[in-house]
């Protein structure tokens, strides 16, 4: 099980991640079409992932953060997906299932293949997992968390009203 931890605040290495994540994410959450203005995004959680084949990360989401992310470390041949859910899922309660072969944006669940040196970004409220695989070896990555809050400035501004 992955314990969140500040890992951005305790070591360098970890704070250098979030220094070059951070355009990333910026721009990520300005595809997204959020109203940013007078708020600021942080990294508020950062941790490490270990998986031995055979091990999952069952459904679930973060709901204190806005957007998260994993950085792939390591990622051996064969060692599975991140499973994203469908947010609708449990509102097509009377669907019949979609077929096999039906568009990315129509499935119950969308699988991103995840490979060393990948950064995978989402909305945080988006049910995900890694089901289990089989594979030689561990996969290592690093996932974290971001968060919104009023800019210093803005904060500065409501002060002096």
């Amino acid at each position: 099980m992955a314990r969140s931890i500040a890992l951005h605040l305790v070591s360098s290495v970890f704070a250098t991640l979030r220094k070059r994540l951070d355009p990333h994410v910026t721009a990520f959450a300005g595809r997204l079409h959020y109203d940013l203005t007078g708020r600021s995004l942080a990294m508020t959680d950062c941790w490490v992932n270990v998986m031995p084949a055979g091990v999952v990360h069952s459904l679930h989401l973060h709901p204190t953060s806005f957007i998260s992310g994993t950085y792939y470390v390591e990622v051996p041949k064969g060692s599975g997906v991140l499973k994203v859910e469908d947010p609708r899922l449990s509102r097509l309660m009377a669907a019949p299932p979609r077929k096999s072969g039906a568009p990315r944006a129509f499935r119950s669940f969308v699988e991103v293949p995840a490979g060393a040196g990948d950064v995978v970004l989402f909305e945080s409220w988006l049910r995900h997992e890694v089901p289990p695989a089989r594979y030689a070896g561990a996969r290592i990555s690093i996932s974290f968390n971001y968060g919104w809050a009023p800019s210093a400035a803005t904060k500065a501004s409501r002060r002096r009203r």
